[in-house]
């Protein structure tokens, strides 16, 4: 996968899902402090760049957040309880966030809002606050894992039954591996026969 896919309609998933191929990645979205300020410009946060030790020790905490909220919710989506050290990780910069925002009126409910630009650790509370908000409102049913890459994802679909991350990614991906195996199995990509009494 290249350039930066946000595949999962909840942006503490998408945030997850910045690392790709766990356990053994080749690629993080979070690899510097660039990386991650691009990544969040991308998904429509106002940041401001920074190349401090402040920033460095908000990379850090980034990546300690992206590891507590996959763990999280891929323990969700196989059924099974999170780690309650990952959970309070969350809940607490969800704090910090609660504790910095405005509320904002937003049609028919409040939503909260954090001055722009947002620093490198300040890009977290929106992360958080999209972590705290799904496992507090849910729908933690449709909290799924693609059985191909491990991306989380939310399922809006209207059956609720999401497979894959992306359709066009993975499950393509599936679909072409079974089509390829079923056509090896049935010996329809063998070499046709020749009729040596028909031949030139």
């Amino acid at each position: 996968m290249s350039g930066t896919e946000f595949v999962a309609n909840a942006l503490c998933l998408d945030f997850a899902n910045t690392v790709n191929k766990r356990p053994d990645p080749d690629r993080d979205r979070l690899d510097s402090v660039d990386n991650l300020l691009r990544w969040a410009q991308d998904a429509g946060l106002p940041t401001v760049p920074q190349a401090s030790s402040h920033a460095r020790s908000g990379l850090t905490t980034a990546r300690h957040l992206r590891e507590a909220i996959y763990s999280a919710f891929s323990a969700i989506a196989s059924a099974d309880k999170p780690p309650p050290t990952d959970i309070s990780l969350v809940m607490r910069i969800y704090a910090d966030a609660v504790a910095a925002a405005n509320l904002h009126r937003d049609d028919s409910r409040f939503t909260l809002r954090w001055p722009p630009p947002l620093t490198v650790p300040q890009i977290l509370w929106p992360v958080a606050t999209s972590a705290a908000q799904l496992l507090l409102l849910g729908p933690l049913d449709r909290i799924g894992s693609c059985p191909s890459c491990g991306w989380l994802f939310l399922d809006t679909s209207r059956n609720g039954q999401r497979r894959w991350c992306s359709m066009a990614v993975c499950g393509g991906r599936m679909k072409a591996r079974r089509h390829y195996a079923n056509r090896i199995e049935t010996g329809s990509d063998a070499a046709p026969r020749v009729n040596p009494a028909t031949a030139d």
